[in-house]
């Protein structure tokens, strides 16, 4: 199971992962941008944690589907 995480601490993960692409710019992100941090973790996964994010309202997306996201003020 290493390398694996559930949804809600996958989600944060991401939140971080936006977080440290964007450095101190408020800016949308693409999707692609964020791969490089979740290494062994399946699309399928980083979608559902970008979905639970946004159903928490710790990220705005862009797109449909969804290429970008941007961090709400609301995000760990």
């Amino acid at each position: 199971m290493k390398g694996k995480s559930t949804v809600d601490v996958l989600a944060v993960r991401v939140c971080h992962a936006v977080k440290s692409v964007r450095g101190d710019s408020q800016a949308w992100i693409r999707l692609d941008l964020l791969q490089n941090e979740f290494g062994q973790e399946s699309q399928m996964a980083i979608d559902a944690a970008v979905a639970f994010a946004a159903a928490k309202g710790w990220l705005a997306i862009g797109g449909a589907p969804a290429h970008s996201v941007l961090l709400t003020q609301g995000a760990p």
